[in-house]
């Protein structure tokens, strides 16, 4: 409501309530004052005072020198003091300074008369409260002499007030300021007691009289501000000063002073002069009251003057008040204030506002003659002059529930206040809040049954009781009338609104049991009907935008959203007003117990969880007797209140999300009471001692958890967890059967501790006694008990649970109960096996089955790290044979350790059903893809195994650093395997070389067949990359492109554009063209030619020698290739050249050179022949005679060869591959010889005529 001052300069609102007869205070009843009193306070000669000392529920009255401290609680009980015998003109009550009196003195009263002031300790026991409310017997005062007194020296203390820290501040009527100030002792140059003038100066005291400067203005009454070490002084003439207590209060600075208050006021709010005020110079100031800082943190006085306006005060700078909450500091700076000024106005309460509004013209706004008032929390109570015999309370208060339905439309709405008149007996000298908690400004947000505010008036004729209604107060008044009308009800939910209207059922319905017996069935029945007939339904609502900042809040602006009904409202909003008290609190904190040892204690007090979970109880109870507070959808179908033309199915859409939102808010109801009824348990077993047990960080961790956290986050309920791991611990140390711990906590707390968690303490019980046993087979069976608890459980455990229970196992020796519960654990945690899916997907990032790996993958590290702690005696296939293999990623992680321990070949020797997916699927490496050919062929799969070889060899995976030779290898043995796999079909067996149906062997047998052809091919181009690679190193310089042959296999098309063509590597160029049997003559023609020129030009070869030991080295190589080695063209480009080169030419250079080229004597002869009959028709421009002579030599080398190879000397065996076509050359020599004749080359027909005879000779 603050904040709705410091929007406006003034503000003079005040609500119609509903009803229009209810009050903002309701007189309870009068408690009158003692005859032995009021016969002291009749007499007219005596000097009178009267007072509240709300601290120790006592009306102080004094008669002359008498001081009366009257029990007002119990009528007729006063105390009186009358040890001194002058007249008493000014009493208080303050706090004594710490370390002075005793411990039973709690507080000071200090009595001033025109002599001494003197101060009295008084102690007070405020005794047992009975069992109905405010029957207490008002406790009991006990008064002791201190021998404290300064000396007054004729002035009279006008006012008197003290601190928080003890310091006492006293005003006298020579209008100066005085401090009393006391001490245990008396000191070296100090008294115990002295009086302190805190407005003289230092020459005052020496200058006569008559030279003192002008009188000071006497202070009429003064107030301290604890927080803000603040004190006000209000003065004669209506100015306030505000001193300033220094940041450690013991200081005493004059920071500001307010001369021009009614002119400031007026400046705000122009009526306040017109006729509010009394219109003299001075203003009339009632009273002065702080505003704590915890009800604003930018207002701090409010003033209240005799014509009943508030003037509110504020000592934060005007640019630091419009900040934003958040902006301005959460604590009062310790520095003086800055300023001091008026920062609004309200207007006295009109107390027309109980008349209708259409005949409040009719009626003049009475003014008020206000001379004691009250303001505290929003609360205004005015004691104002009705006649002689009689005062009139005004009270003001917030009208919530209007300021609120006014900020939703308006966010800087005005403050608008109720106001009401209650007449009470006498003339008022006093008012004061008993039984004072801490209330907010929201009356709504209380939770109570009964009111929580009462107020003592004190007048001459006895203490008026008033208590402040809050709107469910008045909503009960409005139920316990007999003839209650629906338009009544509709009336205050209209004024109300329907949530809140809901929540004050629910306050009422859920009430305590002695304000239960104390209303009214009817009021019960009245209220439970609000809640079911006029609570509303669930519905569909279009949304509206109000403004610019509504429409960018619409969160769906194309379709209409769904209103939950008042009662659900209602019932979140009452639930979120029990829990409020707690929820921001600190379930646990760390505290020092001794010297530097930190222990956990419970961080809010038992008193204040019970009184929440009394609430939380009642409700529960309430929801669980009234079961249509979830309506039966089935039975109890709504009629659709907005929209009458929705479906069925829309409404049954309304209702379930209703039904949706009431369970959540239900769960949270449950799971805040067990929370405190877990608080009260650790309390009850000793928190502190508890924690002693609690490793140092965990107990850091532990500390300072907000009760909101405690129930509502999953760290709250691992801290849970902890704690009662803790508990448990503690009483097995202490050897204590944990079985009644559990039981209390299963029965106050079961969703913190279920089922599960009894099985988990239990076996871990079972554990500790099994590692005590003395005999063996009783611990085993212990452990067993324990291993078949913890199974039953084992979805429920958490890593760092299944780690230390393994241990406990590996302790006792149960290995195989390490890996049973391990392995539980993974199963049940993922009975989908979404895990396995994950890692065989590559583990994508943010997925959300990543988790469920992450937990599988600890449970198998409990297992691994066993079986690594033994390996010695573990590293074997029977050992690890006896582990559970139906668990494929346990298995996977398995492997992977045995991989780490070089024991690859235990995977063979186990003969595990997951090793072919564990090597096949990823990540893949070298050393796995080598294991997994490996495995097929010790399977006797060489058709898988031919595979995987080949797929290495075509590898490029990064991480696979396969060289060149390697590769070759690879495809090699891929041949090989192919060749065993394909004989192995045919001999009947199957070898299968993927995951398919079963062939038939011949599909098999073709299938394997066009693997091997497909691997002979990449080997024969993997050669030619070699080839090329051995080529660039020979050449030197291109290191960098060698080894980029290393990194994967380059096919043809590759290899001759990227390397052989650019670097001109003719031998490469023409293995290319064999590999791919590319058919281009010209080009093999011009690589040929290319290829010899550079040998032949080459300045350290032999020159035709060389050439011809290029062909032969090629053309083993390359013949029978057309594509690269065509024996016409080659023999031609040898014609040309020894034709080139004659004088290095020698008969049969180029048969011979094509027969050691692996050329038959045949083919050559062919060759040869067609190329003298080109010659001899004029297509080849050649030398005949060159050519003829060049197949006489080739005749003789073969007959030479032939009779060689006979072994016997005769004739050569007909039908050989390298035999002649012996007819064919014989007519052909013949032709030579007559082509001889005809050129007469004699010398030539002679040569050939014996070559023929040569041949007819032998053949």
């Amino acid at each position: 409501m603050v904040k709705y001052r410091k929007q406006t300069s003034s503000s003079d609102e005040y609500e119609l309530a509903l009803p229009v007869d209810w009050q903002v205070v309701t007189k309870q009843r009068l408690i009158p004052l003692p005859d032995a009193l009021f016969e002291q306070y009749d007499l007219l000669e005596c000097r009178c005072f009267m007072g509240l000392f709300p601290e120790i529920k006592r009306a102080w009255i004094t008669v002359d020198h008498r001081l009366f401290l009257w029990n007002y609680e119990e009528e007729s009980d006063f105390y009186s003091f009358d040890d001194q015998e002058q007249i008493i003109v000014s009493v208080a009550l303050v706090k004594p300074k710490p370390g002075v009196f005793v411990d039973a003195i709690k507080h000071v009263l200090v009595v001033a008369t025109p002599l001494e002031v003197f101060l009295l300790g008084v102690g007070y026991d405020a005794g047992k409260v009975a069992g109905v409310r405010g029957s207490g017997s008002g406790g009991e005062v006990s008064l002791f002499a201190t021998q404290l007194s300064v000396p007054a020296d004729g002035v009279a203390m006008t006012s008197i007030c003290g601190t928080a820290d003890g310091r006492v501040f006293m005003s006298g009527n020579d209008g100066a300021l005085y401090e009393f100030a006391y001490q245990s002792e008396d000191g070296w140059l100090t008294k115990k007691a002295k009086k302190v003038n805190l407005t003289s100066t230092i020459a005052s005291y020496f200058l006569p009289t008559f030279f003192a400067a002008k009188r000071e203005q006497a202070a009429l009454s003064m107030v301290v501000d604890d927080v803000r070490r603040l004190l006000y002084v209000l003065l004669q003439d209506g100015s306030i000063k505000v001193v300033w207590l220094g940041a450690s209060g013991a200081e005493f600075l004059l920071a500001h002073h307010h001369r021009s208050i009614a002119t400031t006021a007026g400046l705000l709010c122009s009526q306040f002069n017109e006729g509010f005020s009394d219109g003299g110079p001075v203003l009339e100031i009632a009273s002065m009251h702080v505003i704590p800082f915890s009800e604003s943190r930018t207002l701090s006085l409010v003033v209240v003057t005799g014509s009943g306006c508030r003037l509110y005060f504020s000592t934060v700078a005007r640019s630091q008040r419009y900040y934003e909450a958040s902006a301005v500091p959460s604590q009062p700076a310790g520095r003086q204030p800055d300023v001091f000024e008026l920062v609004h106005v309200r207007m006295p309460p009109d107390l027309r506002a109980a008349i209708p509004r259409s005949m409040q013209c009719l009626a003049p706004r009475q003014a008020l003659n206000v001379h004691t008032a009250f303001y505290r929390n929003g609360t205004a109570l005015l004691a104002h002059t009705w006649n002689e015999d009689h005062d009139s309370i005004v009270g003001a208060a917030p009208a919530c529930a209007q300021i609120l339905a006014r900020t939703v439309r308006q966010p800087r709405a005005t403050l608008s206040e109720h106001a009401s008149s209650t007449r009470v007996e006498g003339r008022t000298w006093a008012i004061a809040e008993i039984d004072s908690a801490p209330a907010g400004l929201n009356d709504l947000a209380s939770v109570s049954s009964v009111p929580t505010r009462s107020f003592a008036v004190l007048t001459n004729a006895g203490v008026s009781i008033l208590e402040k209604q809050r709107p469910v107060d008045m909503l009960r008044a409005l139920l316990t009338r007999p003839a209650l009308q629906d338009v009544q009800v509709k009336e205050f939910i209209a004024a109300y609104g329907l949530n809140e209207t809901c929540a004050m059922c629910f306050t009422i319905l859920c009430a305590d049991d002695y304000s239960l017996h104390s209303m009214s069935m009817q009021v019960l029945n009245a209220a439970r009907r609000i809640l079911f007939e006029f609570g509303g339904v669930p519905h569909f609502v279009e949304p509206l935008a109000v403004g610019f900042a509504a429409a960018s809040d619409v969160s769906e602006a194309n379709g209409p959203r769904i209103q939950l009904s008042g009662r659900h409202h209602g019932l979140a909003m009452y639930l979120a007003r029990v829990l409020q008290p707690v929820w921001g609190l600190h379930a646990t904190v760390s505290k020092s117990d001794r010297v530097s040892v930190w222990r956990l204690h419970i961080g809010i007090s038992t008193s204040e969880l019970f009184e929440v979970q009394e609430r939380l109880r009642r409700l529960q109870h309430f929801l669980n007797n009234n079961q249509r507070f979830l309506p039966d959808q089935l039975n109890q179908m709504p009629v659709q209140p907005v929209d009458g033309s929705r479906a069925p199915a829309d409404i049954a859409k309304c209702w379930n999300e209703e039904t949706v939102s009431l369970g959540a808010i239900y769960e949270l109801l449950v799971r805040s009471s067990e929370a405190i009824s877990f608080l009260c348990l650790l309390g009850d077993f000793n928190l502190p001692v508890i924690s002693d047990s609690i490793a140092e960080d965990q107990r850091k961790e532990l500390s300072d958890i907000l009760f909101s956290q405690l129930v509502a986050t999953e760290a709250g309920r691992a801290a849970c967890k902890k704690l009662i791991l803790a508990l448990i611990n503690t009483q097995l140390k202490q050897h204590v059967s944990i079985d009644s711990v559990s039981d209390m906590l299963s029965k106050r707390c079961s969703s913190i501790f279920s089922d599960s968690d009894v099985a988990l303490y239990k076996a871990l019980e079972y554990l500790k006694l099994a590692a005590e046993a003395e005999e063996g087979a009783e611990a085993v069976t212990l452990a067993n008990e324990a291993l078949t608890l913890l199974t039953g459980i084992s979805a429920m455990l958490t890593t760092q649970q299944v780690r230390e229970i393994s241990e406990k196992f590996e302790a006792l020796g149960q290995y195989t109960a390490v890996a049973s519960l391990s392995l539980a654990c993974a199963s049940e945690s993922d009975p989908n096996n979404d895990a396995l899916a994950y890692w065989s997907d590559r583990a994508p990032e943010n997925d959300p089955r990543e988790p469920i790996y992450r937990k599988r993958v600890e449970c198998y590290r409990c297992i691994i790290e066993m079986l690594d702690k033994r390996r010695d005696s573990v590293l074997n296939s029977k050992s690890l044979a006896m582990l559970p293999n139906n668990d494929a990623l346990f298995q996977f992680a398995l492997y992977d350790w045995l991989l780490g321990q070089g024991q690859s070949s235990l995977l063979f020797q186990m003969r595990a059903p997951f090793v072919e997916k564990f090597l096949s699927l990823e990540p893949r490496t070298l050393e796995k893809c080598d294991m997994l050919w490996q495995f097929y062929i010790h399977e006797n799969q060489f058709g898988k195994a031919s595979l995987v070889q080949r797929e290495l060899a075509s590898s490029s995976r990064e991480g696979f650093d396969i060289d060149l030779a390697r590769r070759i290898e690879y495809l090699s043995l891929s041949i090989s395997n192919g060749k065993i796999a394909i004989d192995m079909v045919r001999g009947g067996q199957q070898t299968r070389v993927a995951t398919r149906e079963l062939l038939s062997e011949e599909e098999e047998t073709n299938e394997l067949a066009t693997m091997l052809r497909e691997s002979e091919d990449l080997l024969e181009i993997a050669q030619v990359q070699l080839e090329i690679q051995q080529q660039l190193r020979s050449l030197g310089g291109h290191d960098t492109l060698a080894s980029e042959l290393d990194h994967r296999l380059f096919n043809v098309t590759e290899l001759y554009g990227q390397f052989a063509e650019p670097l001109r590597l003719w031998d490469a160029m023409l293995l290319i063209l064999k590999a791919s049997n590319h058919d281009d003559p010209n080009l093999a023609k011009s690589i040929w030619l290319a290829n010899l020129r550079t040998v032949l030009d080459d300045s350290q070869s032999t020159g035709l020698m060389a050439v011809a030991s290029k062909v032969v080295r090629l053309g083993g190589r390359l013949y029978p290739s057309a594509a690269a080695f065509s024996l016409p063209m080659v023999a031609e480009i040898l014609v040309e050249l020894s034709l080139e080169r004659r004088e290095e030419y020698q008969v049969g250079y180029v048969g011979d050179t094509l027969v050691r080229a692996t050329v038959p004597h045949w083919a050559v002869f062919e060759t040869l022949n067609a190329m003298y009959v080109g010659t001899a028709a004029g297509g080849q421009d050649v030398d005949a005679e060159f050519v003829v002579r060049e197949i006489a030599a080739l005749a003789n080398a073969w007959m030479d060869s032939a009779q060689c190879g006979s072994g016997d000397g005769g004739s050569p065996l007909i039908g050989h591959e390298d035999s002649m076509p012996v007819m064919a050359m014989d007519e052909a020599l013949s032709q030579y010889i007559i082509n001889a004749t005809l050129n007469n080359n004699a010398e030539l027909r002679s040569e050939l005529q014996r070559v023929q005879e040569h041949i007819r000779r032998i053949f």
